[in-house]
């Protein structure tokens, strides 16, 4: 299998698997896979076919020798991903924390950023808070050691809002609260 990358950036380009000609399996030729591309503009690499290059293309990406010259294919490492948990209780078992629908309840939200084992990873990072119903107390807040907080409030309005939670190098996380009902007094 073929794997062309453009040098000036090492980006991966494209792949090809092998081609049946005349007969014969062979490995393809760069100048057949981009004709008028350049030659000081495109570089390949031939690696063992596997269809995993071409199922998830953006999952790869070149693996460089001390010079930073392409010489193989790696898997790119998994980004730390922002989980989020709530103080606020679901009573109905329904999987979604609820909140009544008061305007001024509250619900603390705790993002932990975590690496691929689950381990908070203890670096300083900006998050932004985002949220389709209610207030969230900011929208930017420093996750300091991995572990950030905000505060959603409700609204008058029985509704479910997803809030989330983004940063550079980072996975998103979300999670999705219901606004009840408030209970009547009895």
């Amino acid at each position: 299998m073929i794997v062309v990358f453009e040098k000036k950036s090492n980006k991966l380009k494209g792949v090809a698997a092998r081609v049946f000609d005349n007969g014969h399996w062979r490995e393809p030729k760069l100048e057949e896979l981009y004709p008028n591309a350049a030659p000081d503009e495109l570089g390949c690499i031939y690696v063992e076919e596997s269809p995993k290059y071409v199922l998830k293309p953006d999952a790869w990406q070149l693996r460089l020798d001390e010079n930073g010259v392409p010489v193989g294919v790696e898997r790119k490492p998994t980004l730390p991903k922002i989980h989020l948990t709530t103080n606020a209780p679901d009573t109905d078992g329904d999987g979604l924390p609820e909140l009544p629908a008061d305007a001024k309840s509250k619900a603390t939200i705790t993002a932990e950023v975590k690496d691929t084992r689950g381990n908070i990873v203890n670096e300083n990072v900006m998050l932004t808070f985002r949220t389709t119903g209610g207030t969230l107390s900011a929208r930017r807040v420093e996750a300091e050691g991995g572990i950030a907080s905000v505060e959603l409030t409700s609204t008058v309005e029985t509704v479910t809002v997803t809030v989330k939670a983004s940063g550079e190098g980072l996975q998103d996380g979300s999670l999705t609260f219901e606004f009840m009902p408030p209970l009547s007094p009895s």
